[in-house]
């Protein structure tokens, strides 16, 4: 009986909880900011921050305006387990005049360099005063070659959508011109259309 209850112990879906990783676990941050479109149409706008590659998952992010100790309402998406690593995102959604200032969102974590909390700076004049309209565009490396490598992909997805609509669009057309010829074939065998005469 004892052997039976070592192998399903060892059977478990789920790791021991003392588990330890090699290499810096700390949560490592991509921002994003709502785009100049978003801003206009909605008259708001929302901050992003993805979290990626930490271990262990427990994580508490906080958001508020610079030099403000009042924490801000803000939104976070469950925690997401990447192979041995863990992954988290939280946002803020602010009004056009509240996006004027400067926001940071904090991450508190126990594998954070220096065992202090990280604090991400939201800044408008990094991200306004450029003139960007890319949606949800990072400005961690901020070169132009690095702006062009980021959009690539958003592109490739853009024409991967739009190519199975249309696909999915002209398969339907065709199944509902292959319904009608059908269709009209068999009542017209069957003498609907033929006053009851039968070819």
């Amino acid at each position: 009986m004892y052997v039976s209850l070592i192998i399903l112990f060892n059977s478990l879906p789920f790791p021991p909880t003392d588990r330890r990783l090699d290499g810096d676990l700390f949560p490592k941050p991509t921002i994003f900011f709502p785009s100049v479109e978003e801003v206009k149409l909605h008259g708001a706008g929302t901050h992003l921050c993805l979290l990626q590659n930490f271990f262990p998952d427990a994580i508490k992010i906080q958001w508020k305006e610079k030099n403000v100790n009042t924490i801000l309402e803000s939104y976070q998406g469950n925690i997401i387990k990447t192979n041995d690593t863990y992954m988290k995102f939280s946002w803020l959604t602010l009004t056009k005049k509240a996006m004027d200032k400067e926001h940071v969102c904090i991450v508190k974590h126990e594998n954070n360099k220096g065992g202090r909390d990280q604090q991400i700076l939201f800044s408008p004049n990094t991200f306004f005063s450029k003139g960007n309209t890319l949606p949800f565009q990072s400005i961690i490396n901020e070169n132009k070659y690095k702006s062009s490598l980021m959009l690539l992909p958003l592109m490739i997805l853009q024409f991967a959508n739009t190519s199975a609509y249309y696909t999915y669009l002209l398969l339907l057309l065709k199944s509902m011109i292959y319904f009608s010829i059908i269709a009209f074939c068999v009542f017209w065998r069957t003498g609907i259309f033929s006053d009851g005469k039968i070819f």
